[in-house]
């Protein structure tokens, strides 16, 4: 008996006080150990930074992820050790100066500005301008207490920096400590970063709702790290022209300024204006203003000078390097520093515009899942609006360089765009070393010379691109049809691969004349954070098997982490796959996270998302054509591996209501990246479709012979062929010229 079908499930009122009580717990501990909050958001912070470098290192070194989280926490904290050395001392030292001194500066400062009217002349010069007095200084009454109020607000930030540097210098044993666990910590988190992310992801079981909790990570994931990483670029940039500049001015303390500004970038929109006023009141405070002027027109040249440089970040910098990850307006963003900062102090103050701006990604999909809305609408500006600054790694991304209001067409695209019509492809051939001549032997296809493995049937990826192959688009990529055609092509379903310039789907041919290596496709959210890439589900329809053909689909029962990862290390690991034989017609669902090979003697037709991220488990002791050993991915593949995929079964096709005679229609997929149909024409019947903008559809004949009709035009289906009709093609009709067997794929 099955263990887990005798446990009741729990009522309402059970999960409603387990949910209540784990809340309450959750926030227990959270009270109880708040002074642990600090340095494990640290360590979260640090380990998010590095992970893009770490991911890149261990992808293309093919090195395990935990070797290459030690290599990079180790250059990282030798270069800090090396910077210090050689220019951190000084610059802290400023820093502390400048900090301890800030709340007397500012009093010395407040002093000033009161007086200021009547210690100024009335007219004074400054270089080839005369300024006068009541020119520039408002006529209002009580000015000193203005100027003090003024002071008073920013003074106790400077001063609890002044604290804060108090107890840098007389807690170092307790400081260093502090880093010292950070580290650690952050060197665990980024080992485990894509764990954690595939536990966010799992905790939605629904397919369709994991799809929309991997949307939601990649897009808050997007805000975050354009803002944080973008955020200590611009510190960097602003520790150096800050420091450059005041010391050309001939402010004291350049360096510790400089660091205080730098450091202020991660305070938006306040930030700056603070380390500016810090400028500004050094130099109206030092003993000796630069190029003989009063410490009143030396600390204008200052401000001027800080105000200047904030435009040049305003308008060019932070443009290009930060874009518009927050999408957030600046008074709100100001509202949420300052209220960060009462909740959760400095650090508050820092992560509170990111937060904000996640908090608005989540509430936006909630208003409209309550309102049963598309959760991801396509966010394009209006006609004649510039659309949002995209930040510098989109702008590299980006596939084509873009016009104020769309995309620039590449030069061999006609001006005109033709109507949308349905596309046919020239095949693309991949010849790996377990290919062989099926595809010409039994599905006729005309193949090239040489072993074909794979012939990739409707594709736009960077590893392979398929022409078009008839009409006034002959010989375009679909990817520049797709760029031309945008929405009128993929549907309004599919606006978010619209905007990203990637299909959504992949469609090949798979001929196996020998094993196939194991392996494992990552999720969307692993695949994302290691390949630059979305995940792979897949699914195969056989088209053709010999007797006694099998492969392999899932591990076998009682198979745990461990038992798996020795058996990879000791070579054994066959006795561990669960195998499946298969006949014609067959459809078997992969998945991310199944493992599974083909075994020799099955070609199938292989619909999947348009991705190739694979992880090779084992190979069969084979080497590849240049006489080594082909690589494996074991340390990937054990992370990304569902354990719960325990000898699962082949698809059972469910009948679906055709409402069209003469029509049978099974579903054999569905899943949260494509739905597909197997559809059975009698001959002289008709199927009649629509793509009325929502999605295309992707129809393959897999038997028979049809003929595709739509808009006065057709073309004919025979073989194993297939064809794109573009979402907004319109009614159309298949005409089974004999009995016809064929595909239909589309986008949910």
């Amino acid at each position: 008996m099955d263990q887990s079908s005798s446990s009741p499930s729990w009522t309402t009122a059970t999960k409603a006080i387990v949910a209540v009580s784990s809340l309450a717990l959750a926030v227990l501990v959270i009270w109880r150990f708040q002074e642990l909050i600090q340095p494990l958001v640290l360590a979260l912070l640090l380990a998010y930074l590095l992970n893009p470098v770490i991911s890149l290192i261990s992808n293309r070194l093919g090195l395990p992820r935990g070797t290459t989280v030690l290599a990079v926490y180790a250059i990282l904290a030798v270069a800090v050790v090396v910077t210090l050395s050689f220019v951190g001392i000084t610059t802290f030292q400023q820093a502390v100066t400048v900090a301890k001194n800030l709340p007397r500066w500012f009093d010395q400062a407040v002093d000033l500005v009161s007086t200021l009217p009547a210690r100024l002349p009335e007219s004074f010069a400054i270089g080839p301008l005369l300024l006068e007095r009541d020119a520039i200084l408002p006529q209002l009454p009580g000015w000193d207490e203005v100027a003090r109020q003024l002071f008073g607000l920013v003074q106790p930030i400077f001063s609890r920096g002044g604290s804060i540097a108090t107890s840098v210098v007389s807690a170092t044993v307790n400081v260093l400590g502090l880093i010292f666990l950070v580290f650690i910590v952050s060197i665990y988190i980024a080992n485990d970063i894509p764990r954690i992310g595939r536990g966010i992801s799992n905790f939605a079981h629904d397919a369709d709702y994991r799809a929309d909790a991997d949307r939601l990570m990649v897009d808050v994931s997007r805000v975050w790290g354009a803002y944080l990483r973008g955020q200590v670029v611009l510190g960097l940039v602003i520790f150096f022209v800050v420091s450059i500049v005041l010391a050309i001015l001939g402010v004291d303390n350049a360096l510790g300024l400089g660091l205080l500004s730098g450091t202020m970038e991660f305070l938006p929109v306040i930030g700056p204006l603070l380390g500016a006023g810090a400028a500004v009141v050094v130099a109206l405070t030092q003993e000796t203003a630069s190029f003989g002027l009063s410490s009143f027109e030396f600390a204008l040249v200052v401000l001027v000078a800080m105000v200047l440089i904030q435009q040049v970040e305003n308008n060019l910098l932070v443009p290009r390097i930060v874009g518009d990850a927050l999408n957030l307006h600046p008074l709100l963003v100001m509202v949420s520093v300052v209220m960060g900062a009462s909740l959760a102090g400095l650090l508050g103050a820092v992560l509170a515009a990111p937060v904000v701006a996640s908090l608005k990604i989540l509430g936006f999909y909630a208003w409209r899942k309550m309102l049963d809305l598309p959760p991801f609408p396509e966010q394009t500006p209006p006609s004649g609006e510039t659309p949002p600054t995209r930040s510098l790694l989109d702008r590299l991304r980006a596939r084509w360089p873009r016009s104020k209001n769309q995309a620039s067409l590449p030069p061999f695209l006609p001006s005109s765009p033709p109507t949308p019509y349905p596309l046919q492809f020239t095949p693309l051939f991949k010849d790996y070393l377990w290919g062989g001549r099926t595809l010409e032997t039994v599905l006729g296809r005309t193949l090239p010379a040489g072993k074909v493995a794979e012939s990739w049937e409707i594709a736009a990826h960077p590893n392979g691109q398929t022409r078009i192959a008839a009409g006034p688009l002959t010989g375009q990529t679909l990817s520049s049809v797709q760029q031309m055609w945008g929405e009128k092509l993929l549907g309004s379903r599919n606006r978010q691969f619209v905007e990203s310039g990637r299909f959504p789907l992949l469609i090949k041919l798979l001929d196996a004349n020998d094993w196939l290596s194991v392996q494992v496709h990552p999720d969307d959210a692993y695949a994302l954070a290691h390949e630059g890439e979305y995940g792979k589900t897949e699914m195969w329809v056989v088209l053709h098997a010999q007797p006694g053909a099998e492969l392999i689909y899932g591990l076998k029962a009682g198979v745990t982490h461990a038992q798996f990862a020795q058996a990879v290390d000791e070579k054994r690991v066959e006795e561990l796959l669960h195998r499946v034989a298969v006949g014609k017609g067959d459809v078997v669902f992969v998945p991310a996270g199944t493992v599974h090979a083909l075994g020799p003697g099955i070609v199938v037709a292989e619909i999947q998302q348009n991705s190739d991220a694979t992880y090779r488990i084992y190979d069969w002791g084979r080497t590849g054509t240049d006489g080594r050993p082909r690589p494996l991915h074991v340390d990937k593949a054990l992370e990304v591996i569902d354990w719960e995929q325990i000898e699962p079964l082949l698809v059972a096709p469910r009948i679906a209501p055709a409402g069209q005679k003469g029509v049978g229609v099974e579903e054999i997929a569905h899943c949260a990246y494509f739905h597909t149909e197997r559809i059975l024409i009698g001959a002289g019947r008709v199927y009649a479709g629509e793509c009325a903008g929502e999605s295309f559809e992707i129809w393959a004949i897999l038997s028979g012979s049809a003929r595709l009709e739509w808009g006065g035009s057709g073309i004919d289906l025979a073989g194993v062929s297939w064809v794109l009709l573009p979402a907004s093609l319109g009614n159309y009709r298949i005409k089974a010229l004999s009995s016809s067997l064929l595909l239909r794929v589309f986008t949910p």
